[in-house]
């Protein structure tokens, strides 16, 4: 008789369990639900895209077939936005080739910097290729226009707004030497026509 009952308790759990796992939205959907009601600020949606695109215009710091500038093995980039000052800071760590530079003697120049800010922001390296000189073809004005087509693209922002993020976002490039283990590092605004 105890055996019965308890047999009669343990189907009636069972059927009561069955029913409530049929009957209960399957978890998936309640976070897919919960996923699909949150919201994501315009510029937490902005500094994403901003340093996705970032990593994938790094590519064009890697080796070239025809040398024309420092080669560079890796690269690193960090957007950060800091609440108290209201402003973006985008940090890239450039480490020349270890293969290419162990035997040269080069030392880091403040052209370097600003090329890899250059190459990876606009796709130029904003100098010229015998003298090395500035290239007054990126100026300032193509340098913000080029930004705003790249990074502001599809984006909802008014040119005020435009206007004043570029104001806000600046940018710390620091090259590293693989051998000599010397750094360079060089700030400014992105669309600063040379970084300091």
């Amino acid at each position: 008789m105890a055996i019965c009952k308890r047999k009669i308790i343990i189907h009636t759990l069972l059927s009561a369990l069955l029913i409530f796992i049929i009957t209960y939205p399957s978890n998936a959907n309640i976070t897919f639900e919960k996923l699909e009601n949150k919201t994501v600020s315009v510029l937490d949606f902005f500094l994403l895209k901003l340093e996705t695109t970032l990593i994938k215009r790094a590519q064009y710091l890697r080796r070239q077939l025809l040398v024309s500038r420092v080669q560079y093995s890796n690269i690193n980039i960090q957007v950060e936005y800091d609440e108290k000052k209201e402003q973006i800071f985008i940090n890239m760590y450039a480490t020349m080739d270890r293969h290419r530079y162990r035997k040269k003697n080069y030392k880091q120049k403040l052209s370097d910097c600003n090329q890899v800010r250059n190459l990876i922001f606009y796709k130029k390296s904003g100098y010229r290729f015998f003298t090395q000189k500035r290239d007054p073809m990126l100026s300032q004005g193509a340098m913000e226009d080029i930004f705003k087509n790249v990074f502001f693209h599809n984006l909802k922002f008014n040119e005020k707004e435009i206007e004043f993020l570029l104001d806000k976002m600046f940018v710390d490039v620091t090259i590293l030497h693989p051998i000599r283990k010397t750094e360079l590092s060089c700030y400014g605004k992105v669309n600063d026509y040379e970084l300091k």
